[in-house]
């Protein structure tokens, strides 16, 4: 019943941090949006994304995790599904490139839910610096993968960004660079904290529940 009996609002402070490049309001966004994600998101899809996540996750656990007496998960999980955004957005996977993102990231996570004072120095103002400064870095990658796409070292479906960039319209129209960087701004800060809280979730309850870890650590389904 979303828009039927329900309608999503947001205040206008979040409109400063996320200026839309098309003058549009975010019910139609959130419609476009979901006319061209199914296509990323199908089963088939999901499957060829295992294999890219079980790569990061061991990395992330041999860097973040091993040798460790102590690990404080929230942020750990944070990092681990920014990696992971990062890569299937946006084909970004080296830790060098993921944290140059990640590092205006955060403060712009931070000053989202923070009071919507726009004064230099509150986290609000830091917030809004912060977006332009992701927006920018995205329209570079962006402009350099449709330089990719046309000479064929590209392809169209290997990632969000691509796919953007590839599909059109009913009218036939293509996504400009800027919207495509809306989008997957929206994309990161709109995934970020659910799956990252869900992840830490799991490891909460695995810890408690040792006879459960073992089941899931052996890969046997645990019988009720």
């Amino acid at each position: 019943n979303e828009n039927k009996l329900v309608q999503a609002w947001w205040p206008d402070s979040v409109n400063k941090v996320f200026p839309s490049s098309t003058q549009t309001s975010s019910k139609e966004e959130a419609i476009k949006m979901r006319k061209m994600l199914p296509n990323f998101l199908k089963p088939e899809a999901l499957q060829r994304y295992i294999g890219i996540m079980d790569h990061i996750a061991g990395r992330h656990f041999s860097s973040g995790w091993e040798n460790k007496d102590q690990v404080e998960v929230f942020p750990l999980c944070k990092n681990y599904t920014f990696w992971i955004a990062s890569r299937l957005f946006v084909s970004v996977e080296e830790p060098t490139e993921v944290a140059k993102l990640l590092e205006p990231f955060n403060v712009l996570a931070s000053g989202l839910i923070s009071v919507p004072v726009d004064l230099p120095g509150t986290p609000f103002n830091k917030a809004i610096k912060a977006s332009n400064e992701i927006r920018k870095m995205l329209v570079s990658i962006i402009k350099q993968r449709q330089i990719d796409l046309a000479d064929g070292k590209a392809s169209p479906t290997q990632d969000i960004m691509s796919h953007m960039l590839t599909t059109s319209d009913e009218n036939g129209k293509f996504m400009q660079e800027l919207d495509v960087a809306d989008k997957i701004l929206g994309l990161l800060i709109g995934g970020h904290d659910t799956a990252s809280s869900a992840c830490t979730f799991i490891v909460k309850y695995l810890a408690e529940l040792p006879e459960i870890y073992e089941g899931v650590y052996k890969g046997k389904p645990h019988s009720p």
